[in-house]
């Protein structure tokens, strides 16, 4: 769950993605908690959450220099 200026959002994708098709589930960067990581701090995009797409390498948009790292 995240707030903003008092108005709270319930990130609910977990419910409709199976993580574990994504490489999210075994990153080193992945955030359980928010569902999003270093990459991508305001959440994950759907394509790569749902498995469709990894992230082996830079992507437009994304915050930093984080890829995926295995634990």
């Amino acid at each position: 769950m995240k707030q903003s200026d008092n108005i709270f959002v319930l990130d609910d994708r977990h419910e409709i993605f199976n993580i574990y098709r994504s490489q999210c589930a075994t990153c080193h960067h992945y955030d359980w908690d928010n569902y999003s990581c270093s990459a991508f701090p305001k959440g994950i995009p759907d394509p790569i959450l749902e498995g469709n797409e990894q992230h082996n390498t830079l992507i437009s948009g994304q915050t930093g220099n984080a890829v995926y790292s295995a634990k």
